[in-house]
């Protein structure tokens, strides 16, 4: 069957999107979602559905905080990283983080000050260029902007140069 439809030209979709957004500034309608929240039922419900590794619904909700649940899905959701995971190593990863106390401490004072330069970031203990692997126990927290500087130093030497950090800078 023919599609007897016609296109719309950019320029009567530009006016299109003038038009509903003067209709909105104005009351005249308003958005479907406006004034409603989503419960975490939905919220959990909806994060199972997106996610590329098969974990049931009663696991993800054994986590009381979603927020922090997401931020850890977020932070392996690179394709270069999560290819190495499968289902099971993806449930100990999130079971090791979501209880980790530096990873906890570092979540608490971004989401406190939303400081861009303290959120966490995942970071390889040895870096992949030096051998590191994605394995949980070569995985660690560090804030954004340590982790930006750490590169692909390995730790017992980025650990000398944090404990002399006067000295470069002086």
């Amino acid at each position: 069957m023919k599609n007897n439809l016609r296109t719309f030209t950019e320029e009567h979709r530009k006016k299109i999107s003038i038009t509903r957004k003067k209709l909105y500034a104005s009351g005249k309608i308003k958005p479907w979602q406006k004034g409603k929240k989503m419960t975490n039922d939905v919220r959990f419900k909806n994060m199972r559905v997106h996610l590329k590794y098969d974990v049931s619904l009663e696991w993800l909700k054994k986590f009381e905080d979603i927020d922090k649940l997401k931020y850890l899905n977020l932070s392996i959701s690179r394709e270069r990283d999560s290819k190495e995971f499968n289902t099971e190593i993806y449930k100990q990863f999130i079971e090791k983080f979501y209880n980790d106390k530096k990873f906890n401490d570092l979540y608490k004072k971004w989401i406190n000050t939303n400081d861009k330069w303290i959120k966490p970031s995942l970071d390889h203990i040895i870096s992949r260029s030096n051998g590191g692997t994605l394995l949980l126990d070569n995985l660690q927290f560090i804030s954004w902007l340590e982790n930006r500087t750490k590169f692909n130093i390995l730790q017992n030497e980025w650990n000398k140069i944090k404990e002399n950090i006067n000295y470069y800078f002086s």
